[in-house]
């Protein structure tokens, strides 16, 4: 009966989405509210950059309403051991979510500089310490297991604010971050469902429900194509990066599920869009730049020099990730640091890869 109502808040949050996406399409056109091309941009027309504004709402009526209904019909919230902080962790969730909404609003309507959006990063994650979600356990990572509690909350936030930035950067063509977004929920979403922790199950559909309906409008669009805008990119990171933590710290943190390299699995789950944010970053770093200046050294403008269109860049990126995340899995009673390193240096190999593709496409003569 559970998983009923599982499916129940996907249906609900993709109804959502498909009654208020074209609504929002229509608004954004009639008020001129369009993510404008340019020069760096890699669209030639303007278009609607609002479609982000439905996630979080939809988010929240249907989880909302699902978990009413639940408890409602005498189905405990709390129905195992491990979901008994789950009201204080959504209280939480919710107020960091609400907070990183507005920011992500406020960014596409009139401008956020990178500096504010960056002290509201470290403040919702914050939250999400508060909210009993902080890494207290590195699971033999580099040789470390508990660590000291300042250690921990560093790291938590070093870890939100990464996959904060990793769905906003990676957000550079059609269906790619909500693709990529799609894999994570869904892994995770699954994990939570397989090991009856339907509170989580029920949470990752509500957003995937709407963030299934946006990739429709993003990738098969012509009239009505919309993009999710940092109000969509900056909500999902966040709440996959709760999602994930989630799923790390059940791992780490108790005898139930036997993941032995639960950190690493964790990354491999979101590796493409993180590793990638961090490879930019040290690369702007090291060129004298900030972090944050905007250039075309993702991957996404990688595969777009090698020919790719955008619709197949995005394919195969997703695909590779969807490739990290079976590794992962497979791999994932491997040593951790074995695993871990396995991951970064496919990583590096693939951006190699690309380069010299890249470079003999430019450059075909080899001069």
């Amino acid at each position: 009966m559970l998983k009923l109502f599982v499916i129940a808040t996907f249906l609900i949050s993709a109804l959502v989405g498909r009654l208020t996406i074209p609504k929002i399409i229509l608004i954004a056109k009639k008020k001129k509210l369009f993510d404008e091309f340019s020069e760096r941009k890699l669209h030639h027309t303007n278009i609607p950059r609002l479609g982000g504004v439905a996630f979080f709402p939809a988010f929240l009526f249907s989880v909302s309403l699902m978990m009413g209904l639940r408890y409602y019909l005498g189905y405990d919230i709390t129905a195992t051991a491990l979901e008994t902080d789950v009201f204080r962790e959504i209280m939480f969730l919710i107020a960091g979510s609400t907070f990183i909404f507005f920011t992500g609003l406020s960014d596409d309507l009139s401008g956020v500089s990178y500096k504010s959006k960056f002290v509201m990063q470290i403040a919702v994650a914050i939250l999400l310490i508060f909210g009993g979600i902080g890494i207290e356990n590195l699971g033999g990572l580099f040789g470390l297991y508990q660590i000291p509690v300042w250690a921990g909350c560093i790291l938590t936030v070093l870890v939100v604010v990464l996959l904060v930035n990793a769905y906003n950067l990676i957000d550079g063509i059609d269906g790619l971050c909500s693709g990529l977004a799609l894999l994570a929920l869904g892994t995770l979403g699954g994990w939570f469902c397989w090991n009856e922790l339907y509170v989580y199950g029920m949470m990752t559909m509500g957003i995937a429900g709407v963030v299934s309906v946006f990739f429709f409008y993003n990738v098969s669009g012509k009239r009505m194509k919309i993009f999710m805008g940092d109000t969509g990119s900056l909500t999902l990171g966040y709440l996959i990066a709760f999602f994930g933590l989630e799923f790390y710290n059940m791992n780490i943190n108790t005898d139930m599920f036997h993941i032995r390299s639960a950190p690493a699995v964790f990354l491999g789950m979101v590796f493409i869009p993180a590793f990638d944010t961090l490879r930019v970053f040290c690369v702007r770093i090291k060129a004298g730049l900030s972090p944050f200046y905007p250039d075309k050294r993702h991957i996404h403008h990688k595969m777009l020099r090698i020919g790719l269109t955008h619709f197949r860049s995005a394919m195969v990126i997703i695909a590779l990730q969807a490739g990290f995340i079976l590794l992962n899995i497979l791999l994932k009673d491997l040593n951790i640091n074995l695993l871990f390193a396995i991951d970064i240096v496919l990583g590096i190999l693939l951006i190699r890869l690309l380069d010299i593709l890249g470079n003999r496409k430019t450059n075909p003569t080899g001069k």
